[in-house]
């Protein structure tokens, strides 16, 4: 692959991305993710009020989507995010992923992280989506109350107690009985993403759709 992320991707990079094909796959990896091992999945989908959940590509490490990544995220080129986000939308808008959605979520960093990094790359995804599909995006609503550690450095039950009640919501009354698309760049466990959902579970009658720009394998 040629690398050129801040630039657009030739066809040949356009063609090798590692894509999961989840939009029209329920109970796929994003969705286990999310759910988590249990006996009984269609009572903790329900339990959650998630509606459906994808990742558009697969991550993995020494893959060149996981220095496009890195640079989107460390490297100030937030705009990989945003050309993916439109790359996904178009592209899982076909399998009618979006349909119904009243508003895009993107997970929030936390006020300390984003003044250091100077944008959310989530919010630059969410904008590629919301350019491609007329959703409107909010960043308002949730927000992110602790500044937690990197979960790529935790481990195990760690990550579950580094993230947890992680998030706040504010003014629920606003998303009462809305669809709403939560937004995050990766999902390795899914222990961050169910925190910020545990949290929207303020917004009363609400139910959430997940997509992630790449799921670990």
């Amino acid at each position: 692959m040629c690398g050129g992320y801040s630039d657009g991707l030739c066809e040949v990079c356009f063609r090798s991305l590692p894509r999961t094909e989840q939009a029209e796959l329920r109970g796929n990896s994003m969705e286990q993710a999310l759910i988590g091992d249990v006996y009984d999945s269609v009572a903790a989908r329900k339990a959650m009020h998630l509606v459906r959940g994808a990742a558009f590509l697969f991550y993995e490490k020494d893959h060149p989507v996981q220095q496009a990544i890195h640079k989107m995220k460390y490297a100030d080129q937030p705009m990989i995010g945003y050309q993916f986000g439109r790359m996904a939308a178009l592209e899982m808008q076909y399998a009618d992923f979006f349909d119904g959605i009243d508003i895009i979520v993107p997970v929030p960093l936390h006020p300390i992280r984003l003044r250091e990094r100077g944008y959310n790359q989530s919010e630059y995804i969410s904008r590629g989506i919301s350019e491609v599909t007329g959703i409107p995006i909010d960043t308002t609503h949730v927000t992110r109350e602790r500044n937690t550690p990197k979960q790529a450095l935790q481990r195990g039950d760690e990550r579950k107690q580094n993230v947890n009640n992680a998030f706040a919501v504010n003014h629920p009354e606003q998303f009462y009985h809305k669809h709403i698309l939560v937004v995050d760049d990766l999902v390795t466990t899914g222990e961050t993403m169910r925190s910020c959902l545990k949290a929207m579970k303020r917004f009363r009658g609400a139910k959430f759709s997940v997509f992630a720009l790449c799921k670990a394998r």
